[in-house]
């Protein structure tokens, strides 16, 4: 059993899909034998919280903001996407899921049909084509004819298992050395030259602090300038056992995923629950509902599994918090809905701030920069 260790030149508070992902890019670049970092979770290695509402859609081409800086993270990080997968894998030899077959979002009336083409026609997003109602059939079989009036179909948008992801990339920073601690949450933080962190039985001291802890964060926060409040949002997800063609897209209808898993399963959600940390069955019964009607096959289909998790939004600012506070402080959280899409380009930016911090030694107090 690894021992917690009395200090720590970075720390990391959170091990769900971005404090992970930051770690990894952190090891790659640094030596943990002479830069220790260590990672601190407050639930057990097997729990999963926000990371856990996730189906891991990554929409970027579908996306209607096209301008700004929400839009150029995204692009940034399905970029990365594409390079990290396989680099994980071979890393790990953790199988990570990774859909490439795009995002099929249709169109289920008439008057949805005539905005997404007059979208298409004046954005001319790239690797985005519209499918006629008799395309959207033969691509996409298991949905209801009567419901189809066409779709846009983002051939470079992607899919991943947010789980597996997660696993891998906690698997590759620890074995560059990155020491991982569950069961450990953060009580309070005290400042010293860097901080102290209160626990429950202990403390650690840590020159460095990145708080990458969903919800977690805004307690934490009271003990800087400028606290952030962070609001829940739930998701609710059903898994159904059903056999789909490998070659079937991602489809979006009416807010709702269906994602396709290559195990003979399919996802279906998420629901959007604001202020909510329990979920309501009447939510999620029309979300079966809906989901049947649109794909009839889920009708009999087994439901296997249902879930939920909540998600962290700002509540005074835009999502999400890329931010470092001061001159030993970073943010890394309110993702909301985008937590695994952002998670790549959160971490690179996060990382590339941290080797700045370490290259440029104590630098006068009060800094503060949002990273762009």
């Amino acid at each position: 059993m690894t021992v917690l260790p009395a200090n720590a030149t970075v720390t990391i508070v959170g091990a769900g899909v971005v404090g992970s992902a930051i770690a990894y890019e952190l090891s790659r670049v640094l030596d943990a034998a002479a830069t220790p970092i260590l990672v601190l979770e407050a639930q057990r290695e097997e729990d999963w919280q926000a990371t856990g509402a996730a189906l891991g859609v990554l929409i970027v081409h579908l996306s209607r903001r096209r301008r700004g800086r929400n839009f150029q993270l995204r692009q940034a990080s399905l970029a990365r996407y594409e390079t990290l997968i396989p680099e994980l894998e071979a890393q790990t030899g953790i199988k990570i899921p990774y859909q490439r077959q795009g995002i099929v979002e249709i169109c289920t009336t008439e008057a949805a049909a005539i905005a997404a083409q007059a979208w298409l026609q004046e954005q001319t997003p790239s690797g985005v084509r519209w499918l006629s109602p008799a395309e959207v059939q033969d691509h996409c079989p298991l949905l209801e004819l009567h419901h189809i009036h066409g779709a846009l179909w983002a051939t470079g948008d992607r899919q991943v298992t947010p789980k597996p992801l997660t696993q891998a990339l906690r698997q590759a920073a620890r074995q560059r050395g990155v020491q991982f601690f569950y069961q450990t949450p953060v009580r309070q933080l005290q400042r010293s030259r860097g901080w102290i962190l209160e626990l429950d039985q202990t403390s650690l001291e840590t020159e460095y602090l990145i708080l990458a802890a969903g919800l977690g964060t805004t307690p934490l926060t009271e003990a800087l300038d400028r606290p952030v409040t962070l609001e829940p949002v739930l998701g609710q997800a059903l898994e159904f056992a059903c056999q789909v063609d490998g070659n079937t897209p991602v489809m979006t209808a009416d807010g709702i995923h269906f994602v396709p898993l290559p195990w003979g399963r399919v996802w279906v959600g998420a629901t959007v629950e604001f202020n909510a940390l329990i979920g309501n069955p009447q939510t999620l019964d029309q979300l079966r509902r809906r989901a049947s009607e649109l794909w009839r096959v889920l009708e009999t289909a087994p439901l296997t599994q249902q879930w939920q998790g909540v998600r962290p939004r700002p509540s005074d600012r835009p999502a999400p918090i890329i931010e470092r506070m001061d001159d030993h402080t970073w943010l890394a959280t309110g993702h909301y809905r985008n937590g695994i899409l952002l998670a790549p380009v959160t971490a690179q930016k996060i990382a590339a701030s941290v080797i700045t911090a370490l290259a440029e030694g104590d630098r006068p107090k009060g800094h503060t920069a949002l990273i762009k």
